[in-house]
C-alpha cells in the first residue's frame, strides 16, 4: 500500500481478460474508492502462468499488489506453499463450462472418453470438479481415459479450441457466451451444475491479500469491500453500467444471467462449512493429488473481526 496525499492507495492485480476487472472499473469511474475512503489503482496483466504460480498470484507473491481474485483451492495450495495469503471477502461461485463445436458428437460428460480435452490447467477447480463428477456419474476418470492438453492461458485454450486442436474445452465462464454466440461452438455443460452442493452453493473465489497486509491495514480492506457490494448493486440495477464487451445481444444477456449466479455481495451464515464439506467431497472422488492438497489450509478465511 502507498498514499495518495492522504488517501490510502489499495493496488489490486487482474487478469486484463477476466471478469473482476469489470466490477474494478465500476468503483473507479463511480468514484466508490474515493466515497469509501482510499484510491484504487489496478495492473491488468495476462493470465500466463509465472514459475510456479498463477500470474496474479505471482504479482502479489512479488510485492506488486495488495489484493487479487483466486478460488480456494489455489488460495490453500499458496498458504502450504509458504505464501500467506487470506480470503477476505468472497468474490463469486466461479466455475467456467465445457465448450465443445457445434456438430461435436459429444452431447454429455460421458462422451468425453477417448477425447482431447483442453484446459487451462490440470489443478483448475474446473477441472478437478469436472473429473470428479464424471467418476461419481459414469464411473471413469478423464485424466486417465483422454487426452487432456494444458494450454496454461486461457488465451491460448481458446485459439486451440477455435483451431480444431481439442475436441472440448473447460474455458472460464465468461468466455462461453461469446464462444457458443456465434453458432460454431455450444456448452456441453456448466460446471457450476456438477457441484454436489445445490445452488446457490457456497462461494469458491476470494479477494485475498497478504496476512500481514490484512494485520495491519483492516479498515482499508474494509472499505475495499463496502466499494465492491456498491460497485455490484450498481451491475446488477443498471446494464448501462457494463463495460462494452463487444457481444451480441443474445450472448450478453446469457453472461449477464451467468454473472448474476455467480457474484457474491457477502458472506451466507454456513459458507466455509459448506466450502469445507465441498472439499471432502471432491477430494474422496478425484483425490487429493488431484487438488494438489490434502485439506484447506488453516487460517485461509480473515476472520471477520479483523475487516
Amino acid at each position: 500500500m502507498d498514499s495518495v496525499g492522504l488517501t490510502p492507495v489499495l493496488r489490486g492485480a487482474f487478469e486484463a481478460t477476466g471478469s473482476p476487472g469489470w466490477i474494478m472499473r465500476i468503483i473507479q469511474e463511480r468514484g466508490l474508492d474515493r466515497r469509501n475512503g482510499f484510491q484504487l489503482e489496478l495492473a491488468l496483466g495476462d493470465d500466463v502462468n509465472r514459475r510456479s504460480f498463477q500470474a496474479t498470484i505471482a504479482a502479489i507473491a512479488a510485492g506488486e499488489a495488495d489484493f487479487i481474485d483466486a478460488d480456494w483451492i489455489s488460495l490453500s495450495r499458496c498458504r502450504e506453499q509458504g505464501l500467506d495469503l487470506v480470503a477476505v471477502h468472497p468474490y463469486g461461485r466461479i466455475m467456467g463450462g465445457v465448450v465443445v463445436p457445434g456438430a461435436a458428437s459429444i452431447h454429455e460428460l460421458a462422451d468425453l472418453r477417448e477425447r482431447r480435452i483442453g484446459v487451462v490447467g490440470r489443478l483448475d477447480k474446473n477441472w478437478m470438479v469436472i473429473r470428479a463428477a464424471c467418476r461419481s456419474r459414469y464411473g471413469f476418470d478423464p485424466q486417465s481415459t483422454a487426452t487432456v492438453e494444458e494450454a496454461g492461458s486461457k488465451a491460448v485454450l481458446v485459439d486451440w479450441l477455435e483451431a480444431g486442436a481439442v475436441d472440448a474445452a473447460v474455458v472460464y465462464w465468461h468466455m462461453a457466451p461469446g464462444l457458443t454466440a456465434t453458432g460454431r461452438f455450444r456448452q456441453l455443460c456448466d460446471v457450476l451444475d456438477l457441484l454436489p452442493e445445490p445452488h446457490p452453493g457456497p462461494p469458491t473465489t476470494f479477494f485475498a491479500c497478504r496476512e500481514a497486509f490484512v494485520a495491519a491495514h483492516g479498515a482499508l480492506v474494509a472499505a475495499f469491500v463496502a466499494a465492491y457490494r456498491e460497485a455490484v448493486a450498481i451491475m446488477r440495477a443498471d446494464r448501462d453500467a457494463w463495460p462494452d464487451l463487444a457481444l451480441p445481444p443474445k450472448a450478453f444477456a446469457a453472461l449477464r444471467t451467468a454473472w448474476d449466479r455467480r457474484i457474491c455481495a457477502d458472506w451466507r451464515a454456513g459458507d466455509i462449512d459448506r466450502l469445507e464439506r465441498l472439499f471432502d467431497r471432491l477430494k474422496a472422488v478425484a483425490g487429493a493429488e488431484s487438488l494438489g492438497i490434502d485439506k484447506i489450509a488453516p487460517g485461509l478465511f480473515a476472520p471477520a473481526s479483523i475487516i
